[in-house]
């Protein structure tokens, strides 16, 4: 009898386990970083499959609502070669980020200035560059909207 809650409890957590990873999205591999004006810095990165077009943008370093939120964006590609980056903030879509050749502009709501931005090859190939914590980061925001 002992065996059997055993072997139960094993195939559980198996499956708990199996359960667990599946629920979290595919992502890009890296996180890309962005530095810009005052020190606000950039965090971009690729969710879902590749065809879906979607990227998690963080902004920090800013003093406005939207500092150390993560957003999930839709990626547009314009028809001179940006790639922009628009959420969904107060209910309504708003362009975040537009980049080309590492550098681009960053969109601040409530604010009439645009602040530039250049990829940061050092933030984006430090610690806090993980994919899988910006992930977690993420899934935990959300978690707490809920």
């Amino acid at each position: 009898m002992l065996r059997f809650i055993t072997a139960v409890l094993g195939v559980f957590l198996l499956m708990q386990s199996a359960f667990a990873e599946t629920a979290r999205p595919e992502t890009g591999k890296y996180v890309q970083a962005y530095r810009g004006q005052e020190g606000a810095v950039v965090w971009l990165m690729r969710i879902g499959p590749r065809a879906a077009n979607e990227a998690l943008v963080q902004v920090s370093h800013i003093d406005n609502d939207i500092d150390g939120r993560i957003f999930r964006c839709k990626v547009q590609m314009t028809r001179d070669g940006e790639k922009s980056y628009t959420a969904d903030i107060k209910g309504k879509p708003f362009e975040l980020v537009r980049i080309k050749d590492g550098n681009g502009s960053l969109y601040i709501p409530d604010e009439q200035s645009t602040w530039w931005i250049n990829y940061n090859e050092e933030l984006s190939n430090g610690s806090g560059a993980n994919a899988e914590h910006f992930l977690t980061a993420y899934l935990e925001q959300e978690t707490k909207k809920q």
